[in-house]
């Protein structure tokens, strides 16, 4: 019989990770993989998450069921230690979501002409990141997480440089208010530069204005480069309001991040919830007790009450949808919630809807 155990355990600020292993009876590695246990943004504050990394299983020992094994321990042991939500970068969507996974976050690449951004004036507010601004950046980062979910903390400055990256930061009256984090592609063809491409690989901002410098700021490498790639749009929707040329502009989206619920208590406790008051009773199915069950929630004034019950569920939802929803992924909503595949809506659930709105989702860094 196989079992599951501990082997290495690394802390971290805000965090820990520990490598695991799937071993067989007469001790030999079957499976493993290593699972952080730090916070994400989520509803303006942070939750506990645990985080899956780097699962492997060699060809031999597949089909015996130790990633099962691995996902039921751990599961667990992220519940007893007060881990609310599980997230991982899944090599097959549909294979890890058989362990209650669902996709919940997605990688937009957004690319134009540089000269598409003319409704900006060029302009050079921007100065080149170093040490001493470390603070700086984490501070646009943060408040810039408080309208996303899943964001990760930030401890360092390994986010900003290395690998042929460029990071600046804006301040506005004196304020950190945006950061771009820049690198670039071209090619050599007999004596003139093509393919040329600006990538933002990530972008942070605390207000319109400050994203209009970002573009202004794009604007002066025209010239340089002939189109800009802007990564982990999804994160950013705020780009695609102020656009205004779309002919040359281009969308590509790459399914990205998948989680499930660990506890459905604490998500729920952990929601903002509309002034406007309102209840709803939702069901949860799932083999895992802390994310199963039936709850009742009432809120309105800024305030809620959770509580596991007894009572009808207005809605009932496997782990999967119920995930996407309270994160914000998606467009569910009350007309069309039933066509999803594990949703069964039993009565009235606006409130239900109303609780949860589009929230942009996702990570910058590969986890």
């Amino acid at each position: 019989m196989e079992n599951v155990m501990i082997t290495a355990r690394t802390e971290f600020p805000r965090g820990e990770t520990l490598s695991v292993a799937v071993n067989g009876d007469g001790g030999n590695r079957l499976s493993g993989g290593s699972f952080t246990f730090t916070e994400c943004a989520f509803a303006g504050g942070s939750i506990s998450v645990m985080l899956a990394c780097g699962i492997e299983t060699p060809v031999e020992n597949r089909r015996r069921g130790c990633v099962r094994r691995m996902f039921d321990h751990m599961h667990k042991y992220a519940a007893e230690k007060g881990a609310a939500l599980g997230m991982l970068h899944p090599f097959l969507f549909s294979y890890y979501r058989k362990f209650g996974y669902e996709r919940v976050a997605d990688h937009l690449i957004v690319s134009f002409p540089l000269r598409e951004l003319d409704f900006e004036p060029r302009g050079c507010e921007f100065v080149p990141y170093d040490e001493t601004k470390l603070s700086d950046m984490i501070s646009v980062y943060e408040e810039f997480g408080k309208s996303r979910n899943l964001l990760l903390p930030r401890y360092d400055g390994s986010h900003y440089t290395g690998g042929g990256k460029q990071a600046y930061i804006y301040y506005e009256n004196g304020k950190p208010a945006a950061y771009v984090v820049l690198s670039g592609s071209k090619s050599l063809y007999i004596n003139n530069y093509v393919n040329t491409v600006l990538k933002v690989n990530e972008l942070a901002y605390t207000s319109p204005g400050a994203l209009k410098k970002v573009f202004s700021f794009l604007r002066m490498f025209e010239g340089e480069y002939e189109r800009a790639e802007l990564y982990d749009c999804s994160l950013c929707s705020e780009v695609d309001m102020m656009l205004r040329n779309y002919v040359r502009t281009s969308y590509k989206i790459l399914p990205d991040i998948s989680a499930r619920a660990l506890d459905t208590k604490k998500l729920l406790e952990k929601n903002v919830y509309p002034d406007k008051e309102g209840a709803f009773t939702v069901e949860v199915t799932d083999a895992l007790p802390s994310a199963g069950g039936v709850f009742r929630v009432e809120y309105g004034g800024g305030k809620c009450e959770v509580r596991r019950t007894d009572g009808k569920a207005d809605i009932t939802l496997t782990v999967a949808p119920f995930t996407q929803i309270v994160c914000g992924y998606g467009n569910y909503n009350e007309y069309n919630a039933a066509y999803a595949d594990g949703v069964t809506v039993n009565g009235d659930c606006a409130d239900f809807f109303r609780a949860f709105p589009h929230t942009p989702t996702g990570v910058f860094e590969h986890f």
